[in-house]
């Protein structure tokens, strides 16, 4: 799972594209330029590795007091890895065309989908309390049922941004750490 998330992260730097230096041969275009030109790829690499990093904390989180994984759970967190496989892609149909709104809700739902597995994982987790994690509390798993909902969540928004054609509906997903942030301080859970 570490190594998947982490390859993952490591090849969002592809989606980043720079004009080969040999495009610029007999007229030297200024680094500034292309910087500018990059921006929406720059912007969707950021918000892709900071939603992969939460995903990765919180599948830490899910897993770590596991008892064993059961068959069912390893489908669904094998389904859930083809879609972090997913994001270095999806990231760069939407950075590439920044304008389009189809390529923005590829992205969205890409992340809306490894939301909901979340979520199922633990429901899936609760009802199977007794045999993969008896000493969690009933509390704790509410927090993380609530907690993986809100990447469906900004899915959503963003999806609805993206339908009205406004540029950049991804970046609703910048709030993810404050929320998150909030929901800490506001219901704390031990462990």
């Amino acid at each position: 799972i570490d190594a998947i998330y982490a390859f993952s992260m490591t090849l969002l730097v592809t989606t980043i594209s720079v004009p080969p230096k040999y495009d610029h041969a007999t007229v030297a275009e200024p680094v500034q330029t292309i910087l500018i030109s990059v921006l929406p790829d720059l912007l969707h690499y950021f918000i892709a590795f900071i939603i992969l990093a939460i995903f990765w904390y919180f599948e830490h989180q899910r897993f770590r007091h596991l008892l064993h994984l059961d068959r069912p759970l390893l489908a669904l967190n094998i389904t859930s890895l083809a879609f972090v496989c997913l994001i270095p892609f999806t990231t760069n149909v939407a950075g590439d065309y920044p304008f389009d709104t189809l390529g923005a809700m590829l992205f969205e739902a890409n992340i809306f989908i490894i939301g909901m597995i979340a979520f199922v994982q633990w429901h899936y987790i609760r009802h199977h309390k007794t045999d993969l994690v008896p000493e969690i509390s009933e509390t704790r798993i509410q927090r993380e049922i609530r907690w993986s909902l809100v990447f469906p969540a900004l899915a959503i928004l963003a999806f609805v941004i993206a339908v009205f054609h406004i540029t950049a509906s991804a970046t609703i997903f910048l709030l993810a750490p404050f929320i998150m942030a909030y929901l800490f301080w506001k219901d704390p859970v031990a462990g």
